[in-house]
């Protein structure tokens, strides 16, 4: 019996006095981040005072705020509604219609989508006054779409 215990306490001994090896495994985690771009706010307003008498142009701007994951280059396609066109429309009211002309000038790439990383798209808007000359008093309006990407 006395060697059946010691028989049991040298497996006991070797199982415990590390003969069983252990084995490691490592897991890579990889992240991958897209570029970026979002305007800050949804949409803006140019509004324009036309004189009918007049014959210079009439210009507005509107600043638009639009960040970028860092580095990222924004891309810019701009379009009338009313025409499609991307450098100038008609203002509509009714049957009748004023035509402008815009334009726009990037901020550049993007430094960061966190607070304080605002880009500005400058639009600008011109409509040469003498084109209201012969319209009736009123608001007219179109929009303008500007699609950012990436």
């Amino acid at each position: 019996m006395k060697s059946n215990k010691n028989l049991i306490a040298a497996v006991v001994a070797l199982l415990m006095s590390g003969a069983a090896a252990a084995d490691d495994h490592s897991v890579t985690v990889n992240a991958a981040v897209n570029g970026s771009c979002k305007f800050n706010s949804a949409s803006s307003t140019v509004s324009l005072t036309l004189d009918p008498t007049s014959s210079s142009t009439a210009t507005q701007g509107a600043s638009i705020l639009y960040r970028c994951t860092k580095g990222t280059a924004p891309s810019f396609a701009l379009a009338s509604g009313s025409t499609s066109s991307a450098t100038g429309g008609n203002l509509v009211n009714g049957a009748e219609s004023i035509a402008y002309t815009f334009s726009s000038t990037t901020g550049g790439a993007g430094a960061g989508m966190g607070a304080g990383n605002d880009k500005t798209l400058a639009l600008s808007v011109s409509v040469n006054q003498a084109n209201a000359a012969n319209v009736t008093p009123a608001t007219y309006t179109d929009s303008i779409a500007i699609t950012l990407t990436p």
